[in-house]
């Protein structure tokens, strides 16, 4: 089983566009070129799946389902915050799975809020790997009001380094209870008496 990445989501946005982009179903991916060519540069992103089919991963869900979802998660912590004083939204997934299934309906679903991004600025989606990647980057996505762009270059260090600050802060709030730590307990013994 693949090692999750972590997701990075901020963005100044007003509320109520916020919550128009929240509630509002993501339709096919097949509007956004650069989708294509981001999948088509690496093989194992695109798999056997047709363009077609690509495209309607995250189609009909919306940005307000995915992130309740990540919210429920019993284990592991997510941060879904909107600052009124700065009009500013993070999201911060520490346990983001790392299918090609999930990273293409994100990035078709979060991206989306570019549509509604009615402040000035330029902002950033990040899917990296924090934990066991030391930091690779497995898609960035530029979001200014109205646009939006999958970066075919490195995102700027500062973005990854707010991204590590989130990351750092979800960790230290993972729930640790008995019960988890038990069984992290009995996997780490089963692991030692196969070897």
């Amino acid at each position: 089983m693949a090692e999750p990445c972590q997701l990075y989501l901020k963005v100044t946005i007003s509320r109520p566009r916020l919550e128009a982009f929240l509630y509002q179903e993501a339709s096919s991916a097949a509007c956004f070129v650069d989708l294509e060519k981001w999948l088509d540069s690496n093989p194992l992103r695109r798999g056997g799946l047709t363009w077609s089919e690509l495209c309607e991963l995250g189609q009909g869900t919306t940005a307000a389902g995915w992130v309740a979802g990540w919210s429920r998660h019993q284990r592991s912590p997510a941060w879904n915050h909107y600052d009124d004083s700065t009009q500013t939204w993070s999201l911060g997934v520490l346990e983001f799975t790392e299918s090609r299934d999930w990273i293409v309906g994100a990035i078709n679903v979060l991206r989306r809020v570019a549509e509604h991004k009615d402040l000035p600025g330029t902002d950033y989606l990040l899917i990296y790997d924090y934990l066991f990647g030391k930091g690779s980057v497995v898609a960035a996505v530029e979001l200014a009001p109205g646009a939006s762009r999958i970066l075919q270059e490195q995102p700027p260090p500062r973005l990854t380094a707010e991204a590590d600050m989130m990351m750092n802060s979800l960790l230290r709030a993972m729930d640790v209870s008995a019960t988890y730590a038990v069984q992290r307990i009995s996997d780490t013994d089963t692991h030692k008496r196969r070897c």
